[in-house]
């Protein structure tokens, strides 16, 4: 490679800032509560022009930050996209120091958070929006050591070994006084089935003209097809829980010495899904009467003659635990409202701008979500760490929060919340306005902050009803059925295909279904 080839593709690490001190000075009121915080920033006068505002320096004291440095933040952040682990995790230690300068700041002005309350019960302090306390001191479940007991359900097949001596006429002289016994867990392939159903045909006795007497054909879910019940589950199954695509299905019914055609096995889909439809806008309508619904959506490509084109999925998950998904074209306002029309309540996404119209709509309240939040400060880490973790070390006091309240009934942990998480959030509110003044514009720090003034009013909703969740998690959890699904099928062969796929996906198995095989009726739980 030339010595200027080497040089495109050299990063440089630049000089880190020199930090100045935090102490207080004049003071500045939020809009969102009667508080008054100063910090030492070099706010300038009201008349002073933006330019002049945004251009404190470390080397003048002026930000406790010091110097921020932007050069670094893509790279970075896309060499982590790529070859990183994708949790957010932030040592708790290093959060806690730039925590512990703001706090004692706030400490002067009244607006300090109550740090007993959002204390989590065993006496650690804070959590990560999984729930869990951030760093490395996880919660972890206590699991026994040794070998495990296989389950009672299982099949028994007993193999007696006897010893050399009571295999000949010297057993004769033997007395069998007891046993012992090993467990071993082994693997039986499996198998197709011939299954034949009789149907005896019957005549009364002297007299034919009566006819001929014979039983039903049973109901089959694929009318004149060989498949029955179980064998149209596990191909569901199989293709929508456990992401096989029917071309890897065909080859393994192959190896099991039976070929079924790829075409045979989607008509088998698309007659399967034409069933499960029924099902599942009975569960749409009933989804309607939720108090909350999250909803989410994930991008797929479609099989086209020229290039595949890109539609979406989309899952709507209520509180009474329905799990819908469906499929749009395009990633436009009209999917959302049609799939939420005539529905009246709390309605939970990210700030998408696909969700505006919805939101216009009366009856229909936006929910916030704090991991969406979260995010973006921890992608700012890069560029400005300091700031970064004080507003990660905020949200983790309220999700501590609602992890010390979570059992408590709905009613009264909503006066809790408000209790415990306003405090804080009119701390962090004010903080947010403070350095918005001082951060550079296009920089993702302060597109973090952005964000979180802007959503404000949604990202504080949780405080009107105990039952609302602080993130999206849930829904973006369900979605993840379709995500490592695109993985292995890559793409969805029509409009069609997609439309089997969401009803499909709602109807496969979810991960908590302990069944022991995909029956006829786990197909549909």
């Amino acid at each position: 490679m030339s010595r200027l080839g080497t040089r495109r593709f050299q990063l440089t690490r630049p000089q880190p800032g020199v930090h100045a001190s935090l102490r207080p000075a004049r003071s500045l009121t939020p809009p969102c509560g009667a508080l008054s915080v100063g910090f030492t920033r070099g706010i300038s006068p009201p008349g002073a022009t933006q330019a002049t505002r945004l251009r404190p320096s470390a080397a003048s004291g002026l930000s406790p930050y010091g110097s921020m440095d932007t050069s670094r933040h893509h790279p970075t952040s896309l060499t982590r996209g790529v070859f990183g682990q994708k949790a957010e995790h932030v040592d708790p230690a290093q959060m806690q120091l730039a925590f512990d300068a703001i706090v004692q700041m706030l400490a002067g002005t009244g607006a300090q958070p109550d740090a007993g309350a959002t204390s989590s019960p065993d006496g650690r302090d804070g959590a990560t929006p999984n729930g869990s306390s951030g760093g490395g001191d996880k919660e972890r479940q206590a699991h026994p050591h040794g070998r495990q007991r296989l389950p009672e359900h299982l099949p028994v097949e007993r193999i007696e070994l006897l010893p050399p001596e009571a295999q000949d006429e010297r057993a004769t002289a033997l007395v069998r006084i007891g046993e012992e016994v090993s467990e071993t867990l082994e693997w039986r392939p499996a198998s197709f089935v011939r299954l034949q159903i009789v149907r005896p045909k019957f005549a009364v006795k002297g007299e034919p003209e009566q006819g001929i007497t014979i039983a039903d054909v049973p109901d089959s879910p694929v009318p004149r097809s060989l498949a029955g019940p179980g064998l149209l589950a596990h191909v569901l199954v199989s293709k929508y829980a456990d992401h096989l695509p029917l071309h890897r299905q065909e080859k393994m019914f192959e190896r099991w010495g039976l070929h079924l055609s790829r075409s045979t096995l989607c008509g088998w889909v698309e007659s399967c899904a034409g069933k499960l439809a029924i099902v599942v806008e009975a569960m749409a309508k009933d989804a309607l009467n939720a108090h909350c619904i999250a909803i989410d959506a994930t991008g797929v490509l479609v099989q086209a003659k020229d290039k595949c084109r890109r539609g979406h999925f989309w899952v709507l998950v209520a509180d009474r635990e329905h799990v819908l998904f469906r499929f749009t074209p395009h990633h436009n306002q009209d999917g959302p409202k049609e799939f939420l029309r005539g529905y009246k309540g709390y309605v939970q996404a990210d700030a998408s701008n696909v969700y505006e119209q919805l939101f216009r709509t009366e009856g229909v309240t936006e929910v916030g979500c704090w991991a969406h939040c979260r995010r973006k400060f921890f992608e700012a880490m890069n560029s400005d760490r300091d700031r970064a973790t004080v507003a990660i070390g905020f949200i983790r006091k309220l999700y501590a929060i609602d992890k010390a309240t979570k059992e408590l009934p709905p009613g009264r942990r909503t006066e809790q919340r408000r209790m415990d998480a306003e405090p804080v959030l009119v701390a962090f509110r004010a903080w947010l306005e403070t350095e918005d003044l001082l951060v550079l514009p296009r920089s993702p720090i302060a597109g973090a902050i952005g964000y979180a003034l802007n959503q404000w009013t949604a990202l504080t909703r949780f405080l009107e009803d105990g039952r609302l969740r602080l993130d999206n998690n849930r829904s973006e959890l369900e979605l993840r059925r379709e995500a490592v699904g695109r993985k292995n099928w890559l793409f969805v062969g029509s409009k069609d295909g997609a439309e089997w796929n969401a009803t499909s996906c709602r109807s496969s198995p979810p991960a908590r279904c302990t069944a022991s095989s995909p029956g006829p009726t786990c197909a549909t739980c």
